[in-house]
Order: C-alpha cells, then structure tokens, then sequence
C-alpha cells in the first residue's frame, strides 16, 4: 500500500513540477506570474486529445506534433499577452493580461471542444504489480517522461550556450542588450519551453483525470509547491511539488475528502516555521 502511494505521489508531483518549472522560468525572464498557466496546461490535455482521437496519430506522432503546438502556443501567447504591454508604466498590467488569457483560453477550448468532459486512454496502457499493491504504467510513465524533461531542461540552461543566453536575459536585460544578445529571442524561447512544459504536463495528465477546463484547477497545487520550495528556485519548486505530491497522496491515509485541506494545512505550517521556504531565494526586480 506504501508503495503504491508513495509511487503515486512522485508521479502526481511530477506534473504539478511540470507547471511549476514553466511557471518559475518566466518569473525569472521577465518577472512577471502568469496566472493563466493552470489554463495553458489544460490547453494541453485538449490538444493531444484532438491529435489522438480527431487526428488519429500514433503516439510518436502525438508527442512529435504536440510539441510543435505548444511551442507555436508559447510564441502566440507571449506576442498577445507580454509583448506589447512589457513597457506598460504600470507593471501589473502584464499580470492582469494573464488573467485575462487565463478566461479566454477556457472560453476558447468551451468553443471549440464543448463543455463536456472527454476521456483518454493511457499512453502505456497496463498495470504492473509491486508486492500486493497494482499500479498502473501510466504513474510510472509520467515519473520517467517527468524525471527526463527535468534533467533536459538543467542541461539547456546549465550546459548549453542558448541556455547560458537566456540565463544572461533573465539575470540581467539591459547588460544582456548592451553585449549583443537578443533579448526578445531568448524571452520568446522561454515562454516556448515553458508552456511545452505545461502542455505535456496536460498530455500525461489527461488519461488520470477527465479532460475537462477542471483541469486548470492542478495550478494550484503547483503555486503551493512552489511556495514551498522556496519562490525563485527551480530545484525548490521540484522538490516542493514532489513534496506536495507524496503529502496529498499519503493523506488519504487519513482521510479521503479532505486531503485538499491537509496538503495546505502543511504547507502553511512550513512557512510559520521557514517563510521563504526550502529553498527560498530572493528574485532580483526586472527592468
């Protein structure tokens, strides 16, 4: 039984991590919370809904396709949501257009899929037994799909020279500007990882729950393992959502309708105790 829920909250940990690692990579480029991410993961479930059963592509396909149309999402969404507000004297502007994409994009996917909820089939169909407990090969699918986008991100902006771009933007605009190093380039590449994050975050999560605009609501469990890890922090928002995972899922030791409160009950005493925080860093103002 441990095991099964100690599987179970990695795996459910993982996606909300997905989120997470999205959403704190545009915090640090351009210093703004995007609030409609919960909505852009949703987005997600339903486009690899549309390429599975409306498009009938194999999975490879899915994956392969579905990259394309997160990327392309990212890129859409940065030039309608940040880009033409960036030098708004008035710096909640940008937050307050991400509300607003927040709604339009659950109208959007109302429009075009409708309100009712659909089901998906798991990408890796099967259950596989660990002593007593039987656990489906989609938990263990996400926590290894997760585990390698995590360290494929680490590598980009640790070893690679676009990764070691997009560090000098986020540190530091002007400087970056003032040595040649565009900017725009790296803060649209940015919004492109970070809301592929999100989609594919949507993908594996959509045969574990309905894919419905409910969806969205996941967002909150990652701002709570963010707060938890410590708000600035990559590796603080990994380890606090995976955290957030294993204590939603080992709740329903005590109990079932109420695992919601415990989670955030935790994670209120952990900030009376550490308010910044795991790994809590300080994150610099943006120009």
């Amino acid at each position: 039984m441990y095991v099964q829920l100690a599987i179970t909250g990695v795996s459910m940990g993982m996606l909300y991590a997905l989120m997470a690692m999205g959403l704190i990579l545009i915090v640090k480029a351009v210093g703004v919370l995007n609030f409609a991410h919960g909505q852009l993961f949703m987005l997600g479930a339903y486009i690899t809904w549309m390429l599975t059963y409306q498009v009938n592509l194999p999975v490879w396909g899915v994956a392969l396709c579905g990259l394309v149309c997160f990327a392309i999402c990212g890129a859409v969404y940065m030039f309608t949501c940040y880009w033409p507000l960036r030098k708004s004297p008035w710096k909640v502007t940008v937050i307050i257009s991400t509300l607003g994409a927040s709604i339009a994009i659950k109208e959007l996917v109302r429009l075009i899929w409708g309100s009712i909820p659909l089901t998906m089939e798991p990408i890796i169909p099967g259950v596989i037994r660990i002593g007593t407990a039987y656990l489906s090969y989609q938990y263990l699918f996400i926590i290894v799909i997760g585990g390698g986008l995590m360290a494929g991100v680490y590598i980009l902006f640790e070893r690679s020279f676009i990764g070691k771009i997009m560090q000098a933007t986020a540190q530091d605009r002007y400087a970056a500007n003032l040595v040649g190093i565009p900017t725009g380039v790296a803060i649209l590449c940015t919004y492109m990882i970070s809301l592929s994050l999100s989609g594919i975050g949507g993908w594996l999560a959509a045969p574990l729950f309905l894919v419905s605009q409910s969806l969205g609501n996941l967002a909150q469990k990652a701002f709570a393992g963010i707060v938890l890890g410590g708000f600035g922090s990559v590796k603080g928002a990994i380890v606090g959502c995976i955290l957030i995972g294993l204590i939603e899922s080992f709740s329903i030791i005590i109990t079932d309708s109420y695992k919601d409160a415990i989670v955030f009950l935790v994670l209120i005493l952990v900030l009376i105790i550490r308010p910044t925080g795991i790994f809590g860093e300080k994150i610099a103002e943006k120009a």
